[in-house]
Formats: structure tokens, sequence, C-alpha cells
């Protein structure tokens, strides 16, 4: 039997993650590509009066239907269902055929509208049991530090990066090997990561361990650029002890080689200093500098992109 998917993501009180297993008959209503299509019956196991929806649908007193599903079928997408007309009240994400709506969600809809994680912005990680996005699934789109607290630690054998970037490590706190990632990973063996992880967070909130409260070191100067928040630059490969950033980019932006537009003395292992210390390290140990077209790259010590005569590349953070 099908079953409902879903994550309560923006509700007064949103949780991180949901589990439903999956089986055979359950491929059927994984999200695919094209239009986002949902259908909505008025009774269970998809009888009754139906409405197709395609698009956002802020209101279903406008389509009489409020207040009045008891089943759906998802055809393609992720879907948003609100309780309140206008998106408002408790929200759900659901990507599964539903036959029977349960938890009190039973005739409480009255606005849908399908959801694109990467043009909202959203950062979400689906995590299935099995190769190929097969098996059990987690949807999480928060810091989750030990999967022991959704049931799934030491199972991912596959990973589909819904928005955002994501870093995933092999222990709970983020300890063991790390990789960050920004696309699909459909076998887990090919990065030596099969059945190995146990925590993961998008870049955006990721505190490396030991950042936190990092206590006392004598003669460490945090210098300029340390307002820079952990996690703000990406492209990071994490190892126990140390960072590599093969391309860091902050904003979107390469980084460039000075700590100021303005000022071209405060240049190379200053800025490459810099950056490993706004992500909790004590400095670079090596950097490169590439030339990437003089386009704009982002200033540290500023905050802004600009041009730039060239960027840090192969920056390696250590502690």
């Amino acid at each position: 039997m099908n079953l409902a998917k879903g994550i309560a993501a923006l509700g007064a009180a949103a949780i991180a993650f949901i589990f439903i297993p999956l089986d055979a008959e359950a491929q059927r209503g994984r999200p695919g590509s094209g239009t986002p299509v949902i259908e909505f019956f008025e009774g269970p196991n998809y009888t009754g009066r139906s409405i197709r929806v395609d698009g956002d649908a802020p209101d279903f007193r406008r389509m009489n239907f409020n207040d009045i599903p008891g089943s759906f079928r998802i055809q393609s997408g992720y879907w948003e269902l609100c309780f309140d007309i206008n998106y408002r009240g408790r929200c759900q994400i659901f990507w599964e055929d539903t036959p029977q709506l349960t938890g009190g969600w039973h005739r409480q809809i009255s606005s849908a509208r399908p959801v694109d994680f990467r043009r909202g912005g959203r950062e979400a990680l689906m995590m299935f049991s099995e190769p190929n996005f097969g098996g059990e699934a987690r949807l999480i789109m928060d810091n989750v530090a030990n999967f022991n607290s959704i049931q799934f630690n030491d199972r991912p054998r596959s990973l589909r990066v819904l928005g955002g970037e994501w870093i995933v490590c092999q222990h709970a706190s983020f300890g063991g090997r790390c990789e960050t990632l920004r696309n699909d990973a459909s076998d887990l063996r090919r990065m030596g990561l099969d059945r190995e992880i146990s925590s993961a967070s998008p870049t955006s909130q990721y505190t490396p361990p030991g950042t936190a409260n990092p206590g006392p070191n004598p003669g460490f100067n945090p210098g300029p650029g340390s307002n820079l928040r952990p996690g703000s630059v990406f492209g990071g490969t994490r190892g126990a002890q140390s960072t590599y950033f093969a391309n860091p980019r902050i904003s979107g932006a390469p980084v460039a080689r000075c700590m100021s537009s303005l000022d071209q003395r405060a240049c190379d292992q200053v800025t490459a200093d810099a950056l490993c210390r706004g992500e909790g390290f004590r400095g670079a140990a090596y950097y490169a500098i590439t030339d990437q077209g003089r386009g704009n790259h982002y200033f540290i010590g500023q905050g802004r992109t600009a041009p730039s005569n060239g960027a840090l590349a192969d920056v390696l953070c250590v502690r």
C-alpha cells in the first residue's frame, strides 16, 4: 500500500525529517520531471469528487474544495499542503500518493503549491536506504548531528540533493571523513561512504567540530576576515584536522586573492589565512592563485564582490 511522505517544514513546530518505508508500488509516485501535478479526492482511496492542480492554489474556496480532500495522488513534484488559505497554519511537504489522509489532515487542506527547492532557496537532502534512490527514504531540511535520532544511522546508500549544498559525515556530530555534496549521489559505494553516514548539515548551518568554544590558543590572532561565519565558504572537503577547498566560493563567487579591492598589499597568504580562520581553523598550510578571467570575485575584507586579478584555489586549512 502506498504511504504518505511528508515533513513538517513550515509550521510553528517544524521538524527536521520524515520517515516512511517505500515499497515497489510506491515507486510510481516519486517526483519526476515535467510539470508538477497533484489530484485531490473527496473520499479515501481516490474516490468521490476530484480536482487536478498543476500550480499554485492559495485558496481552495475558489475551486469549491476547501477542507474537502480525503486522499490525493501525486503525478509529479514535491507539494506543500497547508491547513489554511495562502499557505498558512500547519504546512507539510509531500511527495507520495496518500490513499487516506490521517494525523489530523483529513478534510483540513485549504491551499497547495509545488515546491522547487533550488529556485526557492530551500535546503533539502533526500536519503535512501538502497542505491539508485530506492528503499526507505528520509527527507531532511536542517542540521542533523546524529542519524540515530531519525532511525537512519549508517543506512544511506544513495542521496538526492534537492536544494543547497550539504556536508555528510561518517560519524555523529560531524566526525570522521566528511564530503561536500552539490549533486545527487546514486551509489555511495563510489564515494566510499556506503552505509557509513551518521550526520549531515547544509553548509550554511555547518560549524566544524570544536569551533563553538575553541578555547585559548596562545599567539593566535583571528586577523582580518574573522567575521566570516563558519559555513560561509562553499566547496570544502573536510578531514579530521583539516579542510581542503579546491575552488572556494563565498556568496557564489570565487574568493579574491586580496582582502580588499582598494588595498593590494594584504593578499595571498593573508587572505588564505583569513578564509581558514573564518571557518574555525588556525590558518592555511597551502594555497594557489588562479586567474579566473579577471571577473567579479568576493573580497573577504569588504564583504562584497568586485573585479579582481586572481582568486584563491587549492586552499588547505589546518588546525
